[in-house]
């Protein structure tokens, strides 16, 4: 090659990174959260508390939204989405793996920066059958903590304890 001509590859590009923190209630903190994914070179971060029992949560979708408006515009582009955990994208086995689905779709990646599934996830890859398993855990794991906490509240209704402030 010729000192003056060009190289035929592309230069490598820098991913976008879509980042999106959540948690259940006012009283939890966002910050730890938040700090993950600006370490991870998030820009933006979509940010909000509330439920994921919520059926629509507006900044979760404008996050998808975004993401998925940018693999559209420039789709040489790596576009991922980046979470704290996989919790805080969903709850159920269902809507895990109906999210995987919508990515994979637009040829979004998914990143979760802690779990088992730590990392950079590709939803049509060799790791779809390892997320599904991790999808129904999630579920099972929160149906445990809600007999757990049940439990706990029984517990303490036996022995006239009452929960929240006197």
């Amino acid at each position: 090659m010729s000192p003056n001509s060009a190289p035929t590859w592309k230069a490598a590009t820098k991913p976008t990174r879509v980042g999106y923190v959540r948690c259940s209630t006012a009283q939890h903190e966002l910050q730890s959260q938040l700090d993950a994914l600006q370490e991870a070179d998030c820009d933006p971060v979509f940010s909000e508390k509330i439920s994921t029992r919520v059926k629509v949560r507006p900044e979760f979708v404008e996050a998808m939204d975004l993401a998925r408006t940018i693999k559209k515009a420039v789709p040489h582009q790596r576009v991922i989405f980046t979470v704290h955990e996989m919790k805080r994208l969903g709850s159920g086995a269902t809507e895990l793996l109906a999210i995987a689905e919508d990515l994979r779709h637009h040829d979004i990646q998914l990143e979760l920066l802690t779990g088992p599934l730590q990392g950079v996830y590709d939803p049509s890859g060799r790791g779809a059958a390892l997320f599904a398993f991790f999808a129904g855990m999630a579920k099972s794991e929160r149906e445990y903590i809600r007999e757990k906490s049940l439990e706990g509240q029984a517990s303490a209704r036996e022995r006239s304890r009452r929960g929240g402030r006197p």
